[in-house]
């Protein structure tokens, strides 16, 4: 239990300290990791590189790094995916794609210990956020650190992608990626291309309220959708909603991203006062794989598909 809710919850504690191809995710097909990059480098830019992180601090890696600790699934998963899988020593406690990440040493990325890092030997760790003082202490061992926050919207996510394929030497990889994955939105946003109004959704993040709000890669998803998110008005990335208000937005879809914990159509539907919510009593309750939604990464068009099936089924089958 512990497990499933912290993968469900890390974009949401992250910030709060500062869906496959579209048939599969409409016809629940088996889940595929993004397809790797070869693991030599390409030609970026010459390094040194300048970097500038979600602190607005500038990093400069002089040569491509060899030791990577990276600590957020996400991270993980892009730098797979951009060729520097070879890189990483170490990775975040939750990590559990590609397949080839399994094996290696998993630290924790909500409370991570400097020494349980520094023996790893990094010449480059790549954080989250920034709990008492970690990026300091790292850089107090002359290690690199680079802190990137959960990016608030698509093209975010691209660029941070981007980032970590030039802090690795494989830019051109990054940009082949971010190719792909724009051709998959495109191929999806084609589709409602008529669509003046989506229906009203609420994401539930896990089972004491909290969503995903403005300012999120998620909330950006479904302006993607042209959905509407009963979270929009709270001004936040990740609030926690009161249920009196949730039921008087009266959600048409409802949205789950907390099924690892135990939630479903059916634990809602039994809650009080939920009955008389649109999306309970059409039947459109839907639970979604946490690990898709909170992501990210490269599989963050995966979650845009997942997302289309659920939102618009009669146009996407």
């Amino acid at each position: 239990m512990k497990t499933a809710i912290s993968k469900a919850l890390w974009p949401l504690l992250a910030a709060l300290v500062t869906l496959v191809a579209l048939a599969g995710a409409c016809g629940g097909g088996e889940e595929v990791p993004p397809q790797a990059a070869s693991q030599s480098p390409s030609s970026g830019p010459p390094f040194p590189v300048a970097l500038t992180d979600s602190d607005g601090k500038q990093v400069t890696l002089t040569t491509a790094p060899q030791r990577i600790v990276a600590l957020a699934p996400s991270f993980v998963e892009t730098l797979y995916a951009v060729g520097a899988g070879d890189s990483i020593v170490a990775v975040d406690e939750n990590t559990d794609l590609p397949k080839e990440a399994a094996a290696k040493p998993k630290l924790s990325g909500f409370n991570p210990s400097v020494e349980e890092i520094a023996a790893q030997n990094p010449d480059l760790v790549i954080i989250s956020f920034d709990p008492g003082g970690l990026r300091e202490s790292l850089e107090r061992l002359g290690i690199k650190v680079l802190n990137l926050s959960s990016p608030e919207s698509v093209e975010a996510t691209f660029g941070q992608i981007e980032l970590l394929g030039s802090a690795t030497g494989h830019l051109d990889d990054a940009h082949r990626v971010i190719t792909e994955m724009r051709g998959r939105i495109d191929a999806v946003t084609v589709k409602l291309a008529d669509v003046e109004q989506g229906p009203t959704v609420f994401h539930e993040i896990d089972s004491t309220y909290y969503t995903a709000g403005p300012g999120s890669f998620v909330d950006d998803l479904y302006k993607t959708l042209k959905a509407r998110n009963i979270a929009d008005g709270t001004g936040k990335p990740y609030p926690q909603m009161d249920v009196e208000e949730i039921i008087k937005a009266n959600p048409q879809v409802i949205i789950l991203a907390d099924m690892d914990a135990g939630e479903s159509p059916q634990t809602v539907a039994s809650r009080s006062g939920w009955s008389q919510i649109a999306a309970v009593r059409d039947g459109r309750v839907y639970t979604v794989d946490p690990n898709i939604v909170s992501q990210p990464g490269p599989r963050l068009v995966e979650a845009l598909e997942a997302l289309a099936c659920l939102l618009y089924p009669e146009r996407f089958r």
